[in-house]
C-alpha cells in the first residue's frame, strides 16, 4: 500500500503531499501558494519531488476549514515531513495556525530546535525536541492536542519518539477545547503570531523542505504511539541504502559491502527487502555500526523473519517491519571452556566438552549447543549467536587415552558477552 494510502487509512481529513503542488489529497482544501518551489527531490516516500522556501516571504496558505482550525477543537493532531538545509536563524514557522492569542505550531527553534507549541488564552503549552535537527536530513514532526474531557495532554514526536520534555512539565493544558485559529500557512506567516505567548515575527526556514503533511480532526486526531511510529514515520520513511533482492547469499555479499563502517544519521540507514522467494534468512553485520541519532538502523519489508547477527564490534538495534514480517537480533559471542588437571593445573587434551539448554533462554531445554574436545590447551570454543540469556547445563570427561579424569560437571548462562569458564577435572587412574 502506498504512503499516501497509509495517511488516509488513519483517518486524516486533509493531506498535503507537496509533490509538485499543494492540492488536497483527500479533501478539497487546496493550498494558495506564495513563491513556493517544487523542484527539489523528495524528503519522503511516494512522492517525486517536495515544497521548499528560498526566500523568507515564501508560503502556502490553506484555506480557513472547521475541521482545521476555524473551530474549538477538542482533539486535533497534525503530522507531516520537514528538511532544513541550513542552520536557521529562529525562531521560523514550519507549520502553524492562529496568531498572537492562539496557535497550533511547529516552531523551528534556537539551535534548529524544534519547538511544539500550543497557545490558547487560558493556556500556553510547549514541547522541545531533543535533538537539534541535522542540515539536509528529513525528518518526520507529529503533534496531537486533546482537551481535558479527553487525554488532557499535547503530544509531540520527532521521527515517531515522543518528546517529554515541555512547560508546563505534565503537558496538560487543562482546558475542554482549543480555540478556534486563524489561517493555517507552512513557512513564513502573512501576520504577527506567538511564541511562548509572546507576539513575534516568524518567517519561513529558509530553504526548508515538507513532504506529506496531513490534519486529523476528532477520534482520528487520537493517533497511539504505534500509529504515530510505524504507520506515519517509518512508512513514509527514506532509506539512505537500499539493498537488492536476491539469494540470502547475494544479499549477505551486498550487506558485507558495509563492512567496518559507520551508516550516517538518516530516518532509515538500510532497507532491506524480501529475499529470492521472500522465505526465513539470515545476514551477518561485520563491524556495521550506525550512528546514535539514526532513528532505524535496519528497515525489513519482507514478509518472512530476517534475523540479523551483529559481529566484530556491529551495532544493530534498531529495526523497523514494513511489511509484515519479523527481525530477530543476535549477537555473536563466544562460549570458552578450558579443562585443567585439578592436580597439577596442566592443560587435559582430548577431554569431551558437552553443553545442552537449561530451562531458561530462547532454546528449548535439552537441545544440544555444544559436543567438541579440548585442544591441546585444554580450550574447547565455539561461536554463539546470542538473543537473550541462556542457562546451560552439560559435564567435560575424558575416557579415553591416558590420562583418564572422572566427569565433572558444567553449568553457567551464556549472556551477551558469551560465557567462559575454566573447569578443573579430577585423574582417574
Amino acid at each position: 500500500m502506498a504512503y499516501r494510502d497509509d495517511i488516509s487509512a488513519l483517518g486524516a481529513d486533509h493531506h498535503w503531499d507537496f509533490d509538485g503542488d499543494s492540492l488536497d489529497q483527500i479533501g478539497s482544501v487546496n493550498g494558495t501558494d506564495t513563491s513556493m518551489v517544487y523542484s527539489s527531490a523528495a524528503i519522503a516516500e511516494d512522492a517525486t519531488n517536495c515544497a521548499e522556501t528560498n526566500a523568507i516571504t515564501d508560503r502556502v496558505s490553506i484555506p480557513t476549514t472547521t475541521v482545521i482550525n476555524n473551530s474549538a477543537q477538542s482533539r486535533k493532531a497534525v503530522a507531516g515531513w520537514f528538511m532544513a538545509t541550513a542552520i536557521q536563524n529562529p525562531p521560523k514557522n514550519i507549520y502553524g495556525e492562529g496568531d498572537a492569542s492562539q496557535a497550533f505550531r511547529f516552531i523551528l527553534g534556537w539551535g534548529n530546535y524544534v519547538v511544539f507549541e500550543v497557545d490558547d488564552p487560558s493556556f500556553t503549552l510547549q514541547i522541545f525536541g531533543d535533538v537539534p535537527l541535522a542540515v539536509d536530513r528529513p525528518y518526520h514532526l507529529a503533534m496531537i492536542f486533546e482537551g481535558n474531557g479527553f487525554g488532557n495532554e499535547v503530544r509531540a514526536y520527532l521521527d515517531g519518539v515522543e518528546q517529554l520534555n515541555a512547560e508546563p512539565t505534565d503537558r496538560q493544558p487543562d482546558a475542554a477545547t482549543l480555540t478556534a485559529r486563524s489561517v493555517p500557512e507552512f513557512g513564513d506567516p502573512a501576520g504577527t503570531v506567538a511564541v511562548g505567548g509572546v507576539a513575534v515575527i516568524l518567517i519561513a526556514p529558509i530553504n526548508g523542505k515538507w513532504n506529506h503533511w496531513a490534519t486529523f480532526d476528532g477520534a482520528e486526531a487520537v493517533l497511539t504511539d504505534t500509529e504515530v511510529r510505524e504507520e506515519l514515520f517509518e512508512k513514509g520513511s527514506l532509506a539512505d541504502d537500499v539493498l537488492s533482492s536476491g539469494t540470502e547469499a547475494v544479499m549477505q555479499t551486498a550487506i558485507d559491502a558495509f563492512a567496518d563502517t559507520l551508516r550516517p544519521d538518516y530516518p532509515t540507514c538500510i532497507r532491506v527487502p524480501a529475499n529470492t522467494g521472500d522465505t526465513d534468512f539470515e545476514l551477518v553485520l561485520d563491524n556495521v555500526t550506525f550512528s546514535p541519532l539514526a532513528s532505524v538502523h535496519i528497515q525489513y519489508t519482507g514478509t518472512a523473519e530476517l534475523t540479523i547477527v551483529n559481529t566484530n564490534g556491529a551495532n544493530c538495534s534498531i529495526v523497523s517491519t514494513t511489511g509484515g514480517g519479523t527481525v530477530v537480533i543476535k549477537e555473536r559471542t563466544s562460549i570458552t571452556f578450558t579443562a585443567l588437571d585439578a592436580v597439577t593445573l596442566s592443560a587435559i587434551s582430548g577431554a569431551r566438552v558437552y553443553l545442552e539448554a537449561d530451562t531458561g533462554g530462547d532454546i528449548v531445554a535439552g537441545t544440544e549447543i555444544m559436543n567438541i574436545t579440548t585442544n591441546g590447551s585444554g580450550v574447547a570454543t565455539l561461536t554463539f549467536d546470542y538473543t537473550n540469556d541462556q542457562n546451560v547445563v552439560g559435564r567435560v570427561r575424558k575416557a579415553s587415552l591416558s590420562t583418564y579424569y572422572k566427569t565433572a560437571p558444567l553449568s553457567g548462562t551464556i549472556t551477551s558477552t558469551g560465557l567462559s569458564q575454566t573447569v578443573l577435572v579430577l585423574p582417574d587412574e
